[in-house]
């Protein structure tokens, strides 16, 4: 009976971690505290005088935004003036081979600034003025060659290859996103304003394949993104 117990526990672990995998994807995190959970949460470095807001890393490569609206990639600063009252960066993110670099920061006006590795240095290569809509740290990430960021309307998307821009709209509040750089689709978890909750399937293009209610289930799918 002993060595029954002995092989039914192990077993149980297994099958356990088959349908519940740890979440994957790149590391994408943001200040801690602000109501966004990631998979793992870093202790963002003490700076006299400087207060980081967001951060990125991808093949090595670490790259931190502050308060005062500077970007330090590997602890160089980001040589780049970009227009704007206040120069808070909102958002990083670094692509997976770490050739591209996103950042969304300033108010009035706010702005996403795309930049691409050349040799040693991060040059400028797209500009999008924004709508003065992020007050605190939203949502980027690349998977594979595309740029998501979040905005007003849900989830905007920017081909690196093609320049291509596409809008994944859905009704409600963002709350999860999960995606894989290997598959051809996004999972979007929003929230309506009764409550409601709703999964949807869509498509790089933004094309929506598919709705349906969310039943709470946190293990349903790998978010990259949580908000409770």
């Amino acid at each position: 009976m002993e060595k029954k117990y002995f092989l039914i526990i192990p077993l149980f672990f297994l099958i356990y971690s088959f349908l519940f995998p740890i979440p994957g994807g790149d590391d994408r995190y943001l200040k801690p505290g602000n109501g966004i959970a990631f998979q793992s949460q870093p202790k963002l470095p003490e700076l006299p005088g400087r207060e980081c807001t967001s951060c990125a890393s991808a093949s090595g490569i670490y790259a931190l935004g502050f308060l005062d609206g500077t970007v330090l990639v590997d602890g160089v600063p980001l040589e780049d003036q970009r227009p704007g009252t206040y120069q808070t960066v909102y958002a990083l993110a670094l692509s997976s081979d770490a050739e591209y670099l996103a950042v969304i920061a300033g108010l009035y006006p706010q702005s996403l600034s795309v930049y691409q590795k050349k040799q040693e240095s991060y040059n400028l290569v797209q500009r999008i003025e924004l709508s003065d809509s992020v007050r605190s740290n939203t949502f980027m990430a690349f998977s594979d060659n595309m740029l998501m960021y979040e905005d007003a309307g849900g989830i905007s998307l920017i081909s690196m290859t093609t320049s291509g821009r596409f809008t994944m709209e859905f009704a409600g509040a963002l709350k999860g996103v999960a995606y894989d750089s290997s598959e051809d689709h996004v999972w979007v978890l929003a929230e309506k304003d009764d409550g409601s909750r709703f999964i949807h399937l869509f498509l790089y293009d933004g094309s929506l394949v598919a709705s349906l209610p969310y039943s709470g289930q946190d293990k349903f799918l790998p978010f990259h993104i949580e908000r409770h």
